[in-house]
């Protein structure tokens, strides 16, 4: 198993792209070209974000320092050797005395095994973290990448009606008599220029603070221009399937799994422990004092469980086994519960990118265009004009931010069930629709 980490290792720092992500790459093709010359897409941030992670390096590095250990709990342990010499009177008759000692441990037989298996286990807990650092990493850079996406097109947007208002602003003063209902008008535009600028601000702040999120994952030096899919639907999956996908591959009940496994093993050991390791211990030496003779000896050597049998250590391993079950079954409660309030956001999710459909994106330019027209030919007023441009660019907002909920809600799934592949993109990608602002 160790062996593998290794191989992996090597691939993770070379060679990767993993089998894992060559389904995905292979669907998002088509994704990937269509976006202009310059756009990162879906499989482009993936892919930078799982290469420029510290965290998996870090991680790969733990698992081959755990390679590493299970081969030192399999080692036999060292010998001594005792070198003695000295002189003694026997029959009033001195003489040298030297003896050469030889002691070798010896494990109990199996406790070698459980140590390896309990280095097996903390390896099996720590690849679930893996698993999920690097599932975590790929849909967190997508989710920071759609809010910066978002949070541009807002900023946008807002400039677009600052700009609009402005023409709004020159056109009246640009007119050769300013009545007083011509200077009321100026009046409240100007207010209203100020607030939007006051808002421009705020949604630059924010553009900026996602931007710095999405490159926490990127690590690119130049502001990128991304290219991502919208969608005109809810984004289709077999909900049983991922349900049980959650209850099966979720990293929180993987991890209480191992860690019951771990408890079993560490209980092993304790039952062993009233079991003492031995040692096998020779002697040779020579005694020249009094009449000359030699000597060797062979035995064994090992502790007597008399005042202590361990019983307490096993009872606190029994104990902690029976929490790790019981942490299992809350940890099994908790995802159900999570999953089920997850499916529910994503479900409203769809209600509202259906209620506020990206066809609207098209009808508020026109409406918007409408009413430029007839307020220059004096046919609207003022307040009707500012109110219908205010109404647009709150369904402006509702519909990117229905989209935005709609993705982090689904990319919420994926987490629970740590499922690797963006189902709705690589499935339905004739659901998607490209936007950009003009």
């Amino acid at each position: 198993m160790y062996s593998y980490f290794l191989w992996r290792n090597r691939l993770f720092r070379g060679i990767i792209p993993s089998a894992l992500f060559t389904i995905f790459m292979l669907v998002c093709h088509s994704l990937s070209a269509e976006s202009k010359s310059g756009e990162l897409v879906l499989n482009e941030i993936i892919n930078m974000a799982e290469k420029n992670s510290p965290l998996l390096m870090s991680m790969n590095s733990d698992l081959e320092s755990l390679y590493y250990k299970k081969k030192q709990e399999g080692m036999t342990q060292n010998p001594s050797v005792t070198i003695d010499y000295g002189q003694r009177k026997a029959a009033n008759e001195p003489g040298a005395e030297y003896s050469l000692q030889f002691e070798q441990p010896i494990y109990y037989p199996g406790r070698k095994e459980l140590k390896q298996l309990l280095v097996d286990n903390d390896a099996k807990i720590k690849e679930v973290q893996y698993a999920e650092a690097n599932n975590s990493i790929r849909l967190n850079s997508i989710k920071f990448a759609y809010r910066y996406f978002i949070a541009d097109k807002k900023r946008n947007h807002v400039k677009e009606r600052i700009q609009r208002l402005s023409k709004m602003e020159t056109y009246i003063k640009a007119r050769p008599f300013i009545t007083p209902q011509a200077k009321t008008d100026l009046f409240i535009i100007e207010r209203r220029l100020l607030g939007l600028r006051k808002h421009f601000n705020d949604l630059e702040l924010d553009a900026s603070k996602n931007y710095e999120s999405m490159n926490f994952f990127l690590r690119i030096e130049t502001t990128p221009a991304l290219s991502l899919p919208f969608f005109n639907d809810g984004i289709k999956f077999d909900r049983s399937e991922l349900q049980k996908k959650s209850m099966n591959r979720n990293p929180m009940i993987l991890a209480a799994k191992g860690e019951i496994e771990k408890a079993k093993t560490e209980l092993r050991i304790a039952n062993l422990e009233k079991y003492p390791d031995y040692s096998v211990v020779s002697q040779i030496g020579e005694d020249r004092s009094g009449v000359s003779n030699r000597f060797f000896d062979l035995g064994l050597k090992f502790r007597v469980p008399v005042w202590d049998q361990y019983q307490n250590k096993v009872g606190s391993a029994e104990t902690n086994l029976e929490a790790k079950a019981n942490k299992l079954t809350y940890q099994e409660n908790l995802i159900s519960m999570t999953f089920n309030q997850a499916f529910l956001d994503y479900e409203q999710s769809k209600v509202n990118i259906k209620l506020f459909n990206l066809s609207k994106l098209d009808d508020i330019e026109r409406d918007l265009n409408f009413a430029d027209v007839e307020f220059t030919k004096a046919r609207i007023q003022l307040f009707s004009y500012l109110e219908l441009e205010n109404q647009l660019h709150e369904t402006h907002h509702a519909i990117l931010d229905a989209q935005l909920t709609h993705i982090e809600s689904f990319l919420n799934l994926l987490y629970i069930s740590n499922e690797k592949e963006i189902l709705g993109v690589l499935k339905n990608a004739n659901q998607t629709f490209e936007y950009n602002s003009k």
